[in-house]
């Protein structure tokens, strides 16, 4: 089963005082951002789009891609890899040990796991 990775902070519910996602608070150091963004840009493409989301750190400028990409095990979104690359923001600790553990190399995921990846996001 493939399990999906986050950025935002897990249960954040939408309010008027916080109208956008909290992000994790955890940072990682400018090596490890690296390392962990070129895993996450190496993923193989689920769905592309060319479409931008908006910053929640910085202005309503939308430059987020949203893009979603797989490892096969793992399935993320555009803003993990932005927010990673942009600003060190730890993406949940189930995916850092999971890179961490394979030495930050990625592998090519099978059709099977693209299709399992792209079921996720698939309209009912």
């Amino acid at each position: 089963m493939v399990r999906e990775v986050s950025v935002f902070q897990p249960d954040w519910v939408q309010s008027p005082s916080l109208p956008r996602p909290p992000l994790n608070e955890e940072r990682l150091s400018p090596e490890e951002a690296e390392r962990i963004g070129a895993y996450l840009e190496s993923g193989a493409v689920v769905m592309h789009t060319t479409a931008r989301g908006i910053d929640v750190l910085a202005d309503d400028a939308p430059v987020v891609p949203l893009t979603i990409r797989t490892d096969g095990e793992f399935v993320w979104t555009g803003p993990v890899t932005y927010y990673v690359q942009n600003y060190g923001v730890a993406p949940d600790p189930d995916f850092l040990a999971h890179v961490r553990e394979r030495d930050y190399e990625p592998r090519i995921p099978t059709d099977d796991e693209i299709d399992a990846a792209t079921a996720l996001f698939a309209d009912d």
